[in-house]
């Protein structure tokens, strides 16, 4: 009797076994999703990487026949929202939609309570986010060259240009203080709240120039009332490819894009993985959401688990240089 049942027992694990295999993980992935999905952004909505967010979040939603929520966890920099996932689940039902504030914040901040690399799986990015410093249409200064000359020729008045950005320790921030520090020039930086009202007050004659995306900027472009002088990015932008980059200028580490993408709590079935990106790169690469995207002045890219992670190494050793180069902290 003994025998018999220690031949059943050792039956029994080997299915066990064998049902955790390849095969079974496999079926796993096929029948994933069986309930909602939910995307937590770590910022407030209504922005880009917001707007990104909820429509790959609704094309998924039809692609899976589950729901697809976008869930906002803001605050502390992004830290309170990046935490909560870092801590959920690794199943795929609660996944992370953020943006370079990931790979900042550990060089911004004294501590954060999570590791990028350790603590998430990357998924895919969605898109290269393309930014340009502007100043009003009926600014003295047409090129970056001659904005370059006018900060060095104010600063030695004794009346500095100043430079807008939507907040202290923004992306924006370390921009302008790269700017300065690479083309040997003054600037003071007037922080915002948000976008929208470093534009306001560009166009209404508050600040001389302001950093801001090119989705924000674009209308204001079109109608003639602000002006583009550079690019931040190693390439021109496909939707204003008259607008040189910094680098062109001879302003260097000016090249540093943001981008916007999607991570799981580190250890998430590959499986599960490689289904989430290999749909979202197919929602991506639709013609009405590439030209959506370009339209806003976001690049889509779809970079794949492997290259999404490759990518997240080299810009963390990246912005950590930078943001200490140029030394910018959260509370300055």
């Amino acid at each position: 009797m003994n025998h018999q049942r220690s031949t059943l027992i050792r039956a029994l694990l080997a299915l066990a076994i064998a049902g955790s295999g390849p095969h079974a993980l496999a079926q796993t992935a096929n029948a994933w999703p069986t309930k909602p999905v939910k995307i937590i952004m770590p910022s407030l909505p209504a922005g880009s990487p917001d707007r990104v967010t909820r429509m790959v979040a609704e094309k998924l939603a039809i692609r899976w026949g589950q729901p697809v929520t976008v869930e906002y966890k803001p605050g502390a920099t992004t830290v309170i929202g990046t935490d909560f996932v870092a801590r959920a689940p690794a199943d795929g039902y609660t996944l992370l939609s953020t943006f370079t504030s990931l790979v900042q914040a550990p060089a911004l901040l004294p501590k954060v309570p999570w590791d990028p690399e350790r603590d998430f799986t990357p998924i895919v990015q969605f898109i290269r986010s393309e930014v340009v410093l502007l100043v009003r249409s009926d600014s003295p200064y047409k090129t970056i060259a001659e904005f370059i000359q006018g900060a060095k020729t104010a600063k030695a008045s004794g009346a500095p240009l100043n430079y807008a950005s939507f907040g202290n320790a923004s992306s924006f921030h370390i921009y302008g203080e790269t700017l300065k520090r690479g083309a040997g020039i003054d600037l003071t930086h007037i922080p915002y709240k948000g976008e929208s009202a470093s534009m306001v007050d560009l166009m209404g004659g508050q600040v001389v120039s302001s950093f801001n995306s090119i989705g924000t900027a674009m209308p204001h472009i079109k109608s003639g009332r602000v002006r583009a002088l550079a690019l931040v990015g190693a390439v021109r932008s496909k939707v204003l490819p008259e607008v040189p980059t910094f680098g062109e200028a001879g302003v260097a580490k000016m090249d540093t894009s943001g981008w916007f993408g999607m991570l799981a709590p580190a250890g998430t079935p590959r499986s599960i993985v490689d289904k989430i990106a290999a749909d979202t790169a197919q929602i991506l690469a639709l013609p009405e959401v590439m030209e959506a995207l370009r339209g806003q002045g976001l690049e889509p890219t779809g970079l794949g688990p492997d290259a999404f992670a490759r990518f997240l190494r080299e810009d963390l050793m990246r912005w950590k240089t930078l943001i200490q180069e140029v030394g910018v902290k959260a509370d300055s």
